[in-house]
């Protein structure tokens, strides 16, 4: 199953005589139409890993719903190819909000919605409420549900504000914390273990260890050293049962994002799926919605221990089954969707060579504003030089860089090990190519779908670049949206 998910992210790939095409679009003539920086995504590629997605869960998991979370990737556009493969939508904000009614009135189709913020105003709050009124009366359709998952005490306090103002009983998730053991220098972007800022923790974890049948369970679950008063998921769930402004009806967890470690993912779902049993013992079964959030990894590296959508699902299979419950579910996903369906066009503004040794191409894109999680999270993606391709398989080591003054603005990747064979995948700060670079050459960062649009910024006076989507099923092939 590894290699037909890197099939998955190599199929828009080809060679045509000495330059690579992109889903079957010539890349020199998108610098030539649209210049550079420019982001190049593929409608189709979209549609085909929403589909694999959907496939690869529902073969071991028959209840599942695929929900796409909106904060990876907002450009309108995208989100409306994505609305015609999926009804769930995760947002966090009003201006996602209207993205998604805009969408219910153009294609006239339910779409349901959890809103997931660490932090919603009141404005949102009532946005959600009113969602499901706004979406029927609009379109004559039955009602789009909407979900509040509930961070906190004080978020669960200002929710039955609102909702008491509106006289409307929302639907409540209560976001659960199941505060594993995790190596953060594994997992950058993992999100559930104890000192985590979004969610409510399990406080009482024995009753999930009596019940695994893993006597390692207590290895990866470690004791809770201080007890919040109210901000636990225990006291959450039955306050929001108790409640008479809230329906409770389900829990929303989060492993992280880009975790590539199946061992979390197993921890993590016998972690949620036993709490989840516990508390529906103790509120007769009012749970009936189980939300795992997202973290479903891209194979940016090429390393094959990467756990492929299988891998996950049979894990999610065997831990509802021991568990004993039998919840409907909700995935979140966004980087797996989106991110191998982009690339970041760039052309080489000019060389330099320092004193090292160390030949340097600059490039007309900036990290800060066009690929910040190179940066902020030490990320790496791969790079590739699509014109001019010699006949021979030459080799040339290039530093690249971005185009601002500023130090820390270059394309250096960083000392990634393995979380499962431990072995180097990055040693070296250069990039290889086929041949020396000049100035002119263009350079498409791959798998660049996936939060890099989101964080466009005008930074050092920089415009944004072009977005240019290819949609196979549009009567335009290209479409343009800044």
């Amino acid at each position: 199953m590894v290699f037909e998910e890197m099939n998955q992210n190599n199929i828009l790939f080809k060679r045509d005589r000495d330059t690579i095409l992109f889903d079957d679009v010539n890349l020199r003539n998108i610098e030539t139409k649209f210049g550079t920086p420019t982001y190049l995504f593929s409608a189709d590629q979209i549609r085909r890993n929403i589909r694999y997605l959907r496939e690869k869960m529902l073969e071991y998991n028959p209840q599942t719903s695929i929900a796409y979370s909106m904060k990876n990737n907002i450009i309108p556009e995208i989100c409306s190819i994505i609305a015609d493969e999926v009804n769930y939508f995760e947002t966090t904000s009003i201006l996602e909000q209207k993205i998604i009614e805009k969408i219910i009135l153009e294609k006239k189709k339910n779409i349901h919605i959890v809103s997931t913020n660490i932090y919603k105003p009141d404005e949102l709050i009532e946005d959600v409420i009113k969602y499901p009124i706004i979406s029927s009366s609009e379109n004559d359709l039955e009602n789009c549900h909407s979900f509040l998952a509930i961070d906190s005490y004080q978020d669960l306090k200002n929710i039955e504000k609102v909702a008491k103002r509106l006289g409307v009983k929302p639907k409540v998730l209560i976001r659960v914390n199941p505060g594993i053991k995790m190596d953060i220098e594994e997992t950058i972007f993992a999100s559930a273990n104890v000192t985590a800022k979004c969610a409510v923790v399990i406080s009482n974890i024995e009753p999930i260890i009596k019940a695994s049948n893993d006597p390692t369970i207590k290895i990866w679950l470690p004791e809770r050293q201080f007890k919040p008063e109210f901000d636990t998921a225990e006291r959450l769930v039955k306050e929001a049962y108790e409640s008479e402004s809230l329906d409770l009806v389900g829990l929303h967890c989060h492993l992280g994002s880009q975790i590539t470690n199946i061992e979390y993912f197993d921890r993590f779902f016998e972690v949620v799926t036993r709490f989840f049993k516990t508390m529906n013992e103790e509120i007769n079964d009012k749970l009936k919605i189980l939300d795992l959030g997202g973290g479903y990894p891209v194979d940016y590296a090429h390393c094959e221990c990467v756990p492929t959508i299988e891998d996950i699902s049979k894990s999610l299979s065997k831990n509802i089954k021991n568990s004993g419950i039998n919840p409907d579910i909700i995935i979140e996903s966004g980087r797996f969707i989106t991110a191998n369906s982009g690339i970041l066009l760039s052309k080489i503004t000019i060389t330099k060579e320092n004193s090292d040794g160390r030949k340097i191409a600059v490039l007309d894109l900036s990290i800060y504003s066009d690929l910040l999680d190179v940066l902020t999270a030490q990320w790496s993606y791969d790079y590739s030089l699509i014109n001019d391709l010699p006949d021979t398989d030459q080799k040339a080591t290039w530093k690249l860089v971005g185009g601002t003054n500023d130090t820390l603005d270059q394309i250096t990747p960083r000392m990634i090990k393995c979380s499962n064979c431990k072995e180097q995948i990055i040693e070296k700060k250069e990039i290889t190519f086929l041949r020396d670079l000049v100035i002119g050459d263009l350079i498409a960062v791959k798998s660049a779908g996936a939060y890099t649009t989101c964080f466009n910024s005008n930074y050092c006076g920089r415009i944004k670049p072009l977005i240019v989507i290819k949609d196979s099923m549009s009567e335009q092939q290209i479409l343009r949206t800044r």
